[in-house]
């Protein structure tokens, strides 16, 4: 039976010690929750003066930024226009590389030499209708200056 004594007294020891160390940890968080609150005090009046700055800084941000969209979406034109100019640069070179393709079937002398005739042609059939169009003008001038009323 004294072992039984002596197995309560222990318990009993262990029991205490825990509580005393319980109380210790409790005494020190509490003393850490204090500090915690004086704390968070501190920063509350800190904040206090900050957030209307805060609100300051942010109403000029959603300005710069809706100003830059405003300049964003400005440019899209521009970036529209270079979109068609590289479509219209990818079609000039196909039709290049298609007409390229063709040139071989001009690479005799005959061909070289319709060619050639056929530009001379064209150029004389230019001139005279240049000036076929001046003499039409200039008749026209003339039977205007027939037809208007003499002068009083």
């Amino acid at each position: 039976m004294d072992f039984v004594y002596i197995g309560i007294l222990f318990c009993a020891l262990a029991f205490a010690l825990i509580t005393i160390y319980m109380c210790y940890v409790l005494i020190r968080v509490s003393n850490s929750m204090k500090s915690l609150g004086n704390s968070l005090g501190e920063v509350e009046k800190k904040l206090h003066y900050l957030t209307p700055e805060l609100r300051n800084t942010l109403q000029e941000t959603e300005k710069l930024v809706d100003d830059f969209n405003d300049k964003v979406t400005a440019t899209d034109g521009l970036f529209d226009a270079m979109d068609n100019t590289g479509h219209a640069i990818n079609a000039g070179s196909r039709l290049l590389d298609k007409q390229t393709k063709k040139l071989p079937e001009y690479d005799s002398p005959e061909s070289i030499a319709r060619l050639t005739e056929g530009a001379k042609w064209g150029e004389v059939a230019f001139k005279l209708f240049r000036r076929l169009k001046k003499k039409s003008v200039k008749n026209e001038l003339m039977v205007q200056k027939k037809n208007l009323p003499a002068k009083k």
